[in-house]
């Protein structure tokens, strides 16, 4: 997926655009317009969604004004701004939440009943997803450009800085598979061919290493995270 999907949006006219509402709580028996599969739920500060060569801001359900919306459509490109936390909830009840200055593509979400087909992709920032259980065949998702990264009925957090891809699982298992550059950097580490990580397992890829406190013989390797690791990326996806 090309990042120019997102296209870039400087502060000064991102803070000029319509202000998206403050954070309240997330509201019951989300209702979904035609051709939409998700739902604002949570939003702190501002986020704007890029479709059909536009940019639509976005606002929290029941909290819609002029020139907004609180709908998500398979191949948005979804960007938010300094300080900002957006939580979308999809039509499986799965959840994702951006922190900010993230940008997030939504390549794919496709539903047939208890039948779900979601991936996006991560080109910046961080991204949280909490998957709800689906049936059987079912797929959630989150690529950047060094890994893959898919579960079912888990939750995990993915995040990029300064080249490098970092995933830590919350809850359940998640599955890690190097693409790209990490296929030809870490040809040999674990990530490689696919690994299983575990509940406060963490796995990074790319460089430096020393961007998150890793050592290079590290990198593409399960490890047991520490709190304080652990703690950072929790409370960037939080509100």
């Amino acid at each position: 997926m090309s990042p120019d999907r997102i296209t870039g949006l400087g502060r000064r006219q991102f803070l000029r655009m319509t202000t998206a509402l403050c954070a309240a709580i997330g509201l019951p028996g989300l209702a979904y317009a035609a051709g939409s599969v998700g739902t604002v739920t949570k939003l702190r500060g501002q986020a704007r969604a890029v479709r059909g060569g536009g940019n639509v801001m976005l606002a929290e359900s029941g909290k819609v004004e002029a020139g907004q919306s609180d709908k998500i459509e398979a191949g948005d490109g979804i960007v938010t701004g300094p300080d900002a936390r957006l939580k979308i909830q999809f039509k499986d009840g799965s959840v994702i939440t951006l922190g900010e200055n993230s940008k997030l593509n939504i390549d794919k979400a496709k539903f047939d009943g208890a039948k779900r087909d979601i991936a996006a992709t991560l080109l910046d920032g961080v991204v949280r997803a909490a998957v709800a259980k689906a049936g059987e065949g079912s797929n959630f998702a989150v690529s950047s450009s060094l890994v893959t990264s898919a579960a079912r009925g888990t939750e995990w957090i993915m995040s990029i800085k300064d080249h490098t891809t970092s995933l830590l699982v919350l809850e359940g298992t998640v599955n890690a598979k190097g693409i790209g550059e990490t296929l030809e950097e870490l040809p040999n580490a674990p990530v490689a061919k696919g690994v299983d990580l575990g509940v406060k397992q963490g796995l990074a890829v790319g460089e430096p290493a020393r961007a998150i406190g890793m050592d290079a013989k590290d990198m593409g390797h399960p490890m047991s995270w520490k709190a304080e690791r652990i703690n950072k990326l929790v409370s960037s996806t939080e509100f």
